[in-house]
């Protein structure tokens, strides 16, 4: 039963690693790890808020910090796509253009842009748009059922890529040409102006919508509960951008690397993700071919004596066969049958039956030379074959040397003593050239040898090459 049981759970383990992030189920150590990093984002914003409005020294940071945002976006977006195009998923097609164009959008930015007032502009545009991402994943991810036809899905992937090149290709037409000016954003370094707080409050209601929708889904996966802590980061980055108020305040530093930290977590997820997957399927392939040599073994032994069964017989047969026919030398089959076997039984039972066909399958195998191959059939029957047989000579004298084996007298449990003798009966290629043949041409020398048994100087029968069928 316990075997029975391991069985099933290490079949189970097979289907543990899931290949992909939008339907596998998050463990209770990543939703208490998710809620400790929210809880971790929360203390922060409360120790950082005092502080917030004070001027920092102007740094390049920021701009190093939006070439690695992009970079993390646009591969995040990738992946993402690559995942929602395989499960077409919705939600998680949203949230992929809108990584992706964002990630376009903050590389617009370091690349074109040199103004501050524009580059400020540029940032509100890509807040928006990863905003609106993750509040559309969230939605759609929240629904019982999906909302609109799979059929119909490549259309939308068409759309929604189009949309997100159509737009990146307008805000770089705009930075290139400045057809015309956008109202007023920065005051001398101040960027708290009432238009841009009313941008940052719509916004943090935005997300806000957002993380609630995430984590009250009770269908939750692992790219949903990590989806959760980037809404918190970008809620905390809103607050502290706005309560920072100017160019290079404390706030702005910390917003900017709360950002990087937002858009840069789910590439790090997948990335995790990935390699402990790789690491399942890794171990599984292992497990699997572990097991598949196991049932190997079991498929071609004979579970008594753990000896080759018929099965691995009849495919060591033909390729001997083959090797013979290549090397132009003789091989012999010897099927050999226990003469006082059923007394045995009779007398002492089957379970010293058993233990007499197991010391005579370890005796023999511990005599057996590179060329020869034993082998079970069932019963007390078992076939020798032999390779590289120079002569008749040779092989009357490797009958000899395994007759001797047999017929030596054998101790076994409790103390019993048993002596047996066989009969063998032999066939040789290349005067017969199939395995069948060999076999059915042994059986019949065999029977011959059995029935010799009281007049016969020797427990062997060779079928055809001394005794030709009429």
């Amino acid at each position: 039963m316990n075997g029975a049981v391991r069985a099933r759970n290490s079949e189970s383990n097979l289907l543990t690693p899931n290949t992909n992030l939008l339907d596998a189920r998050p463990t209770r150590a990543e939703m208490r790890l998710t809620w400790v990093l929210i809880g971790g984002l929360m203390a922060a914003l409360v120790l950082v808020l005092p502080i917030a409005h004070i001027q920092w020294p102007a740094s390049n940071l920021l701009y190093s910090l939006a070439g690695i945002s992009a970079f993390a976006q646009i591969a995040t977006g990738v992946l993402l796509l690559t995942q929602a195009l395989i499960l077409r998923n919705d939600s998680v097609l949203i949230l992929s253009v809108g990584y992706l164009t964002g990630g376009l959008v903050v590389a617009s930015n370091v690349v074109l842009v040199h103004d501050t007032a524009l580059q400020l502009w540029v940032f509100r545009i890509w807040h928006s748009v990863f905003v609106l991402a993750i509040l559309g994943y969230a939605l759609l991810q929240s629904c019982p059922e999906p909302l609109l036809a799979r059929r119909r899905f490549r259309q939308r992937v068409k759309a929604f890529v189009a949309i997100g090149i159509g737009f990146v290709t307008l805000l770089g037409g705009y930075i290139v040409f400045r057809p015309f000016e956008l109202p007023l954003i920065l005051q001398d370094t101040n960027y708290a102006t009432p238009a841009d707080i009313w941008v940052n409050v719509i916004q943090m209601i935005l997300i806000s919508v957002a993380w609630i929708c995430l984590v009250r889904n009770r269908r939750k996966t692992v790219l949903s509960i990590w989806m959760a802590v980037v809404a918190a980061a970008v809620f905390v980055d809103i607050i502290l951008f706005i309560v920072g108020g100017k160019l290079f305040s404390v706030g702005l530093y910390i917003s900017k690397l709360n950002n990087l930290i937002a858009v840069t977590l789910i590439f790090y997820v997948i990335f995790y993700h990935y390699v402990r997957i790789q690491h399942e399927l890794l171990r599984n392939r292992v497990w699997l071919m572990r097991a598949n040599r196991r049932l190997n073994r079991k498929a071609l032994s004979d579970p008594l004596t753990t000896l080759p069964n018929r099965a691995a017989l009849e495919a060591y047969l033909n390729f001997a066969l083959g090797r013979a026919e290549r090397h132009k030398g003789i091989l012999a089959v010897c099927v050999i049958d226990l003469d006082e076997f059923k007394p045995v039984n009779d007398r002492y039972g089957h379970e010293v039956g058993d233990q007499l066909l197991n010391a005579l399958a370890k005796r023999l195998s511990g005599t057996l030379r590179m060329e020869e191959f034993l082998a079970r059939l069932g019963g007390d029957e078992f076939v020798l074959v032999l390779e590289g047989v120079e002569n008749i000579s040779t092989l009357n004298v490797i009958m000899e040397r395994i007759s001797d084996e047999i017929a030596r007298p054998f101790v076994l449990q409790d103390g019993i003593h048993v002596q047996v003798h066989a009969s063998i009966g032999i066939a040789t290629y290349p005067e017969i050239k199939t395995a069948d043949e060999l076999m059915r041409m042994a059986d019949r020398a065999l029977y011959r040898a059995k029935n010799e048994k009281k007049s016969r100087s020797r427990n062997w029968q060779l079928h055809l090459l001394e005794t030709p069928t009429g």
